[in-house]
């Protein structure tokens, strides 16, 4: 019988994601986020520890997109 052999940094992904803010424009409440995609015309980001993404297209300068009926804002910075 052979043996197999695992190095524990195999399992290990680091992973370095640029980060911006996104805003509701109702509330005015904040949330950071991780970016995705990101271009000059749309934005792609996921909320810090959840599973939820959100698409934003830019617009005068800034990224505008929606989830469950909620508008929210981002400089993309």
């Amino acid at each position: 019988m052979g043996h197999r052999f695992e190095s524990c940094w195999a399992h290990q992904i680091i992973v370095s994601m640029n980060k911006t803010i996104i805003k509701s424009t109702e509330s005015g409440i904040e949330q950071k986020c991780e970016i995705l995609k990101k271009n000059d015309k749309y934005l792609e980001v996921i909320l810090e520890n959840t599973t939820i993404k959100i698409f934003l297209k830019k617009r005068n300068n800034i990224y505008i997109g929606n989830y469950k009926e909620i508008e929210f804002t981002s400089t993309g910075k």
